[in-house]
């Protein structure tokens, strides 16, 4: 989908230039400065006396936070250095409709999607769209730029079928169901990507779920923060 090609195909596009010791190198120190924010703070005395215990119960409740996220949106990631499949799947507390109407506002894309800088149907009526896009995405210390135009078939309510035409991919083709249940809807999302660079091979599989699920996860916030404004009485 329009707006999620940022999620995957930023990610993909926005590595170019990068190789694989200075990946190596910035996953230590990323992980070295999350490690130094997560310990730092004055150490009082009773710090002292209990820091294996506190560091411990701190761990603990960062673990059950991320699980409890991946489990509201399940990531799977297959990249065997040439093509890079993302599947994913979760649920909104809203209907098909509202959750279609947060997903084909493309020009409000920005509002909404972190790294997205500009995003504007350009042609086509109906239920046939052609759609520009254009953002930023960060690894580590860097910032990389990424562009697309893609081509859309809408089935309203029940499928989001997009295509790229050009860009920073050889190939990249998504497709979005929205499923009902009850008075939920159970959004579907599956991409299919070869890269246009080597590099893409060492793009981790870790990284690229974390990705996928934080954008996922600003959609999902979207569609509920909408609900509730519908929800709400005038």
């Amino acid at each position: 989908m329009a707006r999620i090609c940022p999620l995957v195909g930023r990610v993909c596009a926005g590595l170019t230039g990068m190789n694989r010791i200075l990946m190596k190198k910035l996953h230590v120190a990323s992980v070295a400065f999350l490690l130094g924010l997560f310990l730092s703070g004055s150490a009082s005395a009773e710090a002292e006396k209990r820091p294996k215990i506190e560091k411990a119960s701190a761990v603990n409740l960062a673990e059950q936070a991320s699980e409890r996220r991946d489990k509201e949106i399940e990531i799977r990631v297959q990249n065997d250095g040439e093509r890079i499949l993302v599947y994913a799947t979760f649920v909104v507390p809203v209907g098909p409709q509202q959750a279609w109407a947060v997903l084909t506002d493309f020009d409000n894309i920005p509002n909404f999607i972190s790294g997205v800088q500009s995003s504007k149907v350009t042609s086509g009526t109906g239920n046939n769209l052609r759609v520009s896009q254009r953002g930023v995405t960060q690894f580590g210390f860097f910032t990389f730029s990424f562009d697309s135009v893609r081509e859309v078939n809408l089935s309203p309510f029940n499928k989001i079928q997009e295509r790229m035409i050009s860009g920073n991919m050889r190939k990249m083709e998504e497709t979005t169901i929205l499923l009902p249940e009850g008075n939920q809807t159970r959004i579907a999302y599956q991409a299919d990507i070869v890269p246009g660079l080597w590099i893409l091979r060492f793009a981790g599989r870790f990284f690229i779920e974390n990705e996928a699920r934080e954008q996922f996860q600003q959609i999902k916030n979207e569609m509920i923060r909408r609900g509730k404004i519908l929800a709400s009485p005038r």
